[in-house]
């Protein structure tokens, strides 16, 4: 009886059973972790749903920043530079900070964006400065005109922004504007005026026309109709007009400057009928 191959044929019925197993072995391992795998991404995407995970990062963020304010990182003061005409109580409620906040708990960006949507600030500039201070550099408006539109009045910057709509008692020395575009286009005009004192002091208001142009009307009711261009040298003729002809004191409806070398002067009804009477030039 031969041993040797009886042995070899059971050994290798015996690797070829061992095989086998292992393959079955690899095969379920891999399906085993899938199925886990598969198991805690639901965990998870149903922590993420119900908003778990969110509460849980937001709980942590907070503890964490109320450790570094009973380590000293906690507001105790608000620096402010800059603050003239702006509300205290206005600038405390845009700034929205309190003592005793963990100082890194507040957005800067959000703190500054309220705090420019007050009327009289223009621009502001927030710091932290650690451990314990919010520092704030203000540059405020300067009240430029009081601007008429759709029988609304409101207080206007030379840049045509808007500072606020009511409580404009104490402005009404200001020059008065009116038109829908008045304000942006404001500045320039109010500035030359302001170099021609003998007609400046008489407007009342200047209303803008047709989004190219400006009228003056005087306190005494005439209409000075100004060009869409050279307006400086049109008030120079206007201004000289006044000194020599006493202008303003006289009958006059409209002086119309949109004619270059020109100055047309329409007088009331009544004051036509006198000159006709006298011979006079009207």
């Amino acid at each position: 009886m031969r041993l040797i191959p009886s042995f070899s044929k059971r050994k290798n019925d015996a690797r070829r059973r061992s095989m086998s197993r292992m393959k079955r072995r690899r095969i379920a391992v891999p399906v085993v972790v899938i199925a886990f795998v598969g198991g805690a991404g639901g965990a998870v995407w149903s922590a993420v749903e119900s908003g778990w995970l969110e509460r849980q990062m937001e709980f942590a963020e907070k503890r964490v920043l109320q450790a570094s304010a009973d380590a000293g990182l906690a507001v105790r003061e608000v620096l402010v530079r800059g603050r003239h005409i702006t509300s205290r109580d206005d600038l405390i409620a845009a700034l929205d900070i309190h003592s005793g906040m963990p100082i890194l708990a507040i957005d800067m960006e959000e703190a500054r964006q309220r705090t420019e949507s007050l009327g009289w600030v223009k621009s502001v500039t927030i710091a932290r400065r650690l451990p314990d201070t919010i520092y704030l550099q203000i540059e405020e408006r300067q009240a430029l005109a009081l601007w008429q539109h759709k029988g609304r009045i409101a207080l206007i910057d030379r840049e045509g922004a808007v500072i606020q709509r009511r409580k404009l008692e104490g402005f009404a020395a200001l020059p008065l504007v009116v038109g829908e575009d008045a304000p942006e286009n404001a500045a320039p005009l109010l500035d030359l005026l302001r170099t021609y004192p003998a007609v400046s002091g008489q407007v009342e208001a200047a209303v803008r026309v047709s989004g190219r142009r400006w009228n003056l009307r005087l306190r005494n009711g005439i209409d000075i109709r100004l060009p869409a261009e050279d307006v400086a040298t049109a008030l120079e003729r206007l201004a000289e007009y006044q000194r020599e002809h006493a202008l303003f004191e006289r009958d006059v409806i409209a002086v119309d400057l949109r004619v270059p070398d020109r100055l047309i002067v329409r007088v009331s009804s009544n004051a036509a009928g006198r000159a006709r009477a006298t011979g006079e030039d009207t």
